[in-house]
């Protein structure tokens, strides 16, 4: 059974770009981290400062190792200036 990540990310005005780029990095990463499925990132038609990222992963323990990894890391510590409030992170399965 897979899980998918979805975070949700509020970005400050006139950083859209900004955030793009670095999330389009992040998914860069993502190729050859173990358990990686897919991702895809989305934005919310009613609130254009709202971005989410979903990803896929064959386990838990995958994302959970993508969580803490420092390249990860690094790069979440430059997108977190631009947003406006912290991330929302969910983790699901498929019922």
């Amino acid at each position: 059974m897979t899980v998918k990540v979805l975070i949700e990310r509020h970005v400050k005005e006139g950083k859209e770009g900004d955030l793009i780029e670095l999330l389009n990095k992040l998914r860069a990463q993502l190729i050859s981290q173990p358990g990686y499925i897919s991702g895809e990132l989305l934005q919310s038609m009613e609130d254009k400062s709202t971005i989410f990222a979903l990803s896929t992963w064959l386990t838990t323990l995958d994302w959970k190792s993508w969580e803490g990894n420092p390249r990860r890391l690094e790069i979440e510590s430059g997108i977190e200036p631009l947003l406006t409030e912290s991330l929302k992170l969910t983790i699901a399965t498929s019922l």
